[in-house]
């Protein structure tokens, strides 16, 4: 991995600015394709979302699978507060993500959707999500793809971290098999620029 800024800038109260101004405004065409390819080996069972700001994943997962119990956790403290109003039947909570209050296996399914760019520390991040994953459960992940060419491209000083497919191989083969895929732009019916994301599945040995 390649680090991008030298500054963390990734805070609650940035991200809850960052909420307040994505309230303003439905969510964007790429968001939308991609929490839907996170969710891709998702079949029902216990889910979580980390990191979930005003991602529409857990509700997504409970209206496919009626069995879903979902959570989503982040620190941005406005966000859990919306969020859990709009959406009661998700179970939202402030949580630490590299402490979290889970008991070991307890998820079939946890997503990092574009956090692990932020973060100090992305490989304790992923060890503690596979931590509360059950053995066979799906850790899903998407990342920028290889900001480094052009760094602050994507969310200009907040991201720590480029990260390209080799740096999420040797992260995640660790804990289990890997599946990679890339999510560029949209091209039909008409051209849309957005920068590739790096989607990653790994099963939990």
């Amino acid at each position: 991995m390649i680090r991008l800024a030298k500054e963390n800038l990734n805070t609650s109260h940035e991200y809850n600015q960052i909420f307040q101004a994505r309230q303003e405004i439905d969510a964007n065409w790429q968001d939308l394709r991609r929490w839907k390819k996170l969710l891709r080996f998702f079949r029902g069972g216990n889910l979580l979302d980390v990191g979930c700001l005003d991602s529409n994943i857990p509700v997504t997962a409970m209206a496919l699978y009626p069995n879903t119990q979902a959570w989503g956790i982040d620190i941005a403290w406005e966000s859990i507060r919306t969020m859990s109003r709009k959406f009661p039947e998700v179970n939202y909570e402030v949580q630490d993500l590299y402490k979290m209050k889970f008991k070991d296996g307890f998820f079939d399914y946890v997503v990092l959707g574009e956090v692990l760019e932020h973060l100090e520390s992305p490989q304790d991040a992923i060890r503690e999500s596979v931590r509360v994953l059950k053995p066979k459960g799906v850790l899903s992940i998407s990342v920028p793809l290889n900001e480094a060419k052009e760094p602050g491209a994507c969310d200009g000083a907040r991201h720590l971290w480029s990260i390209d497919t080799n740096d999420m191989l040797q992260l995640l083969r660790p804990h289990g098999k890997v599946k990679v895929e890339i999510l560029g732009s949209k091209y039909f019916p008409k051209y849309q620029y957005a920068w590739p994301s790096l989607i990653c599945f790994c099963r939990k040995k």
